[in-house]
């Protein structure tokens, strides 16, 4: 349950990190370019965001491919949730993590 809530905070400070950022990089901009810049730092908050969905959990929580990194069991979160039965918790578990 510890994983879950971790992942959880994670995200959200990441989330709130984004303003900011992508205020930073707005301020190293020339006036014409800030809105394209920030829009920049949220867009890809979007595509990091469906990338984790398709293939970043399963190779974070997934069952271990030589070592390495996890396989791609739970490819676009299939096979997770409560009534799964597999929550982060429990793929973590599972890898030995």
């Amino acid at each position: 349950m510890a994983n879950n809530a971790f992942l959880m905070i994670s995200a959200a400070l990441v989330m709130l990190m984004t303003p900011g950022l992508a205020m930073f990089y707005g301020g190293l901009t020339r006036q014409k370019n800030v809105l394209g810049t920030m829009m920049h730092s949220f867009i890809l908050l979007g595509i990091v965001s469906v990338v984790w969905v398709l293939w970043g959990f399963s190779i974070a929580f997934g069952p271990d491919v030589g070592g390495l990194f996890g396989s791609l069991k739970y490819f676009a979160l299939s096979g997770v949730g409560f009534d799964k039965g597999v929550l982060v918790a429990d793929a973590a578990k599972q890898t030995g993590t």
